[in-house]
């Protein structure tokens, strides 16, 4: 009986064909039509059928399974992009680099990135030690830095030249405005000042040291090995020259990464 009741199945009365639950038929035979139940063939009370409940439970059913059809798609959408998105250097890797060909290779002239000083510097027999804070940047992308000072004319054409492809190729390299400005036109930090005379040892001229003076590093394949390449310069360099060097450095580095 409490099964019946909570499943609340509908029978129609034999007498009026009204719709009442089978626990209120006996109540209704008896105060609406003066009779008892026990008066009519069980037959004669027809139950209704169900197709109301198992049609919600079908709608409930169908429901459920086209959402978990739907998460499983996504899920596997996800993947899928995230899979076809996915490249061993990352996203942050300019189109460019895609179709680009190096104008600058490894050596030893002035036309070349170093391993160690070039023919001509006074330092050619030295073994290189690159500065801590050089070797460190090259860990996450190429280097980029230039001396100068503010309120030296000569060399402010150079600095602009840099400090404007870093507008371009920030994202790509590590650039250094490396600034100690003349008396009256403000003050760098420390931390900049340190950098400014370190980044002489690479003057590969030795002394005098002249400004401005720029540095390019990257990661180049040397005899099979990666190795530092560098290059440096005392005074301008071409804005077309500069921005092949600055390029080639991202694509060695691009190409000589660890994935």
């Amino acid at each position: 009986m409490s099964k019946e009741k909570n499943e609340d199945i509908w029978v129609i009365c034999p007498e009026c064909k009204t719709k009442l639950k089978k626990e209120h038929i006996a109540n209704h035979m008896e105060y609406v039509h003066d009779k008892k139940i026990e008066d009519f063939d069980e037959s004669s009370i027809k139950a209704l059928p169900k197709k109301r409940l198992k049609q919600k439970k079908s709608k409930n059913i169908s429901i459920g399974t086209i959402a978990a059809i739907l998460i499983i798609l996504l899920a596997i959408g996800g993947v899928a992009f995230f899979v076809l998105s996915w490249s061993p250097h990352s996203s942050n890797d300019p189109q460019w680099l895609e179709d680009y060909t190096p104008v600058y290779s490894v050596g030893t002239g002035s036309n070349n990135f170093w391993i160690n000083f070039p023919v001509g510097s006074p330092y050619v027999d030295q073994s290189i030690n690159h500065l801590t804070w050089i070797a460190e940047d090259l860990e996450e992308k190429p280097v980029v830095f230039v001396c100068h000072r503010t309120g030296c004319g000569p060399c402010t054409p150079q600095a602009d030249r840099v400090k404007a492809l870093r507008e371009t190729y920030g994202e790509y390299a590590v650039f250094y405005d490396l600034d100690y400005p003349f008396e009256g036109y403000g003050v760098s930090p420390e931390d900049i000042l340190n950098k400014f005379y370190e980044a002489f040892y690479y003057d590969s001229n030795g002394e005098p040291n002249y400004i401005a003076f720029t540095g390019v590093f990257t990661r180049i394949n040397d005899g099979r090995e990666v190795k530092i390449g560098w290059h440096s310069w005392e005074g301008d360099v071409a804005d077309a020259d500069m921005e092949t060097w600055i390029k080639d450095a991202i694509y060695y580095y691009h190409i000589n990464s660890e994935d």
